[in-house]
């Protein structure tokens, strides 16, 4: 079933608590792509996330973000991939409807996930201001890695801030880049955690090769 994350009361971002998705109890591994609910969707980000990091029957999860919408365009979004539930459409009820595009792409996400072995889970965030929202919706499903579509760059900065687990964005050119990484340091048979976050301008690109996909699964 759709979920609708929406809030519009005024917060300061300061005062935003940072949360730890990474305690012992969050052993699950939890996949989740943050996308613009707003443009045209596309399987590019899932695509990536599915072919380096995401295992079979760990959780993945689809997150549509988009602002509070007027009627003509709250009309408009409702005819889109997000407003669907995600569940394989009838196979014989409404021909007619089965052919539209909507449902034509969340059969296609669901198809492309049961061939890795997950079955994908779907959200949507609405309100303002938006990138609070996102953090609040990231805390209730504690995942292990997300990955940001191109559309979130500009706040890179402060979900590297305020979201401690692994984060990846793809950048303009449809690459992907590793903007905080959580890694388990080893010491005298005590086992600790380390962040690292790159914040620089010039963020260096991940480059997975079939040993290193390996490390991250």
């Amino acid at each position: 079933m759709l979920k609708l994350l929406a809030w519009d009361k005024k917060s300061l971002e300061n005062d935003t608590p940072d949360h730890d998705f990474t305690s012992p109890e969050n052993t699950n591994k939890h996949v989740v792509v943050v996308m613009d609910g707003m443009t045209e969707f596309t399987t590019e980000p899932l695509q990536w996330a599915l072919d380096n990091v995401v295992t079979v029957e760990c959780a993945v999860t689809l997150v549509g973000v988009m602002p509070w919408l007027n009627i003509p365009l709250s009309s408009k979004t409702r005819n889109d991939f997000w407003m669907v539930e995600m569940e394989d459409p009838p196979l014989v009820k409404e021909k007619n409807e089965c052919r539209n595009d909507k449902y034509l792409k969340c059969h296609a996400v669901i198809d492309l996930c049961r061939k890795y072995g997950v079955v994908p889970q779907k959200k949507i965030v609405m309100g303002y201001p938006l990138r609070m929202l996102v953090v609040e919706q990231l805390v209730t499903l504690c995942p292990t890695w997300v990955l940001f579509d191109r559309s979130h760059r500009r706040n890179r900065e402060f979900y590297a801030k305020k979201i401690p687990c692994n984060i990846l964005m793809m950048n303009e050119d449809g690459r992907i880049d590793m903007i905080k990484s959580k890694q388990k340091m080893i010491r005298n048979d005590d086992s600790s955690s380390r962040e690292f976050s790159m914040l620089s301008s010039a963020t260096p690109q991940l480059a997975v090769s079939e040993e290193s996909r390996q490390d991250i699964k």
